[in-house]
């Protein structure tokens, strides 16, 4: 594989990574740059095998251990299994969580949403990083070191765009989470950040955008243009490397500079 210009050079041997939602987009992009970097990688996925069997394949002929494993991690069930078939398949306790699993699954408003739906972004896009987060500590405990990345959104401090709120709540969620986790853990020399995306031009805007708001969004953006994924996994590898062994409750945002807290 061939190394991304925006991706640091940070040495990952020997740290196992597992990366949930991690066969498309952001994730995906994470998944190579943690692999780019020398780590072994468990790439999640739900319905997207054959992207994920893929990965897994191109990282192991670079000399990693990589696999692709399939669990629903709204479901509490499938996602504590995960955690214990990553370990299994890369031959330890994992190293670096990648809480990256999320979505909107369909947009409502508040007035007209079905709490089923509102229970289901939040299954999805929070209550999946706690449970992954409490199987993976035990293994990070034992070994005196552990990051835990969480993978938010712009979302969390802007409210959402129209009939977004369910998203942007587990996200707002996903930003106190990190901070109660980064307290909680710290005295195990395991950190927990997060990383918030802004607008970054994947698959999902094709279903929840209009090329014409992408537009008017990168007229806001200072620097010029949207992101894209890879723009993202720099952070994430920083955030996983000892160089950010002091950084804890901390939150990156990556956005252009479209929102600036």
């Amino acid at each position: 594989m061939t190394m991304d210009k925006r991706l640091i050079r940070v040495d990952l041997g020997g740290r196992n990574a597992l990366v949930t939602g991690g066969s498309k987009g952001i994730g995906a992009a994470i998944a190579k740059a943690l692999a780019d970097s020398g780590a072994n990688v468990a790439v999640n996925y739900n319905t997207s095998a054959a992207e994920a069997e893929k990965m897994a394949v191109q990282f192991q002929n670079t000399g990693i251990k990589a696999a692709a494993l399939q669990a629903d991690v709204s479901d509490a069930a499938q996602a504590e299994r995960l955690v214990r078939q990553a370990e299994q398949a890369l031959g330890g306790a994992i190293d670096i969580l990648v809480n990256n699993a999320g979505g909107q699954v369909r947009q409502s408003s508040v007035q007209e949403m079905e709490v089923a739906l509102w229970d289901e972004v939040l299954r999805l896009s929070l209550t999946s990083a706690m449970i992954c987060a409490k199987s993976v500590i035990p293994g990070m405990r034992n070994n005196g070191w552990g990051r835990i990345i969480n993978i938010s959104s712009i979302s969390a401090h802007s409210g959402g765009g129209p009939g977004g709120s369910h998203y942007a709540a587990s996200k707002a969620g996903m930003s106190s989470l990190t901070k109660s986790l980064a307290k909680e853990l710290g005295p195990h020399k395991i950190t927990v950040n997060s990383v918030d995306p802004g607008v970054i031009l994947t698959d999902i805007h094709k279903k929840f955008n209009t090329p014409e708001n992408l537009e008017n969004l990168k007229k806001m953006v200072p620097l010029g243009y949207l992101g894209v994924p890879e723009d993202i996994s720099g952070a994430v590898v920083f955030l996983a490397s000892d160089s950010a062994a002091y950084i804890t409750g901390a939150t990156i945002a990556v956005n252009g500079g479209l929102r600036m807290d």
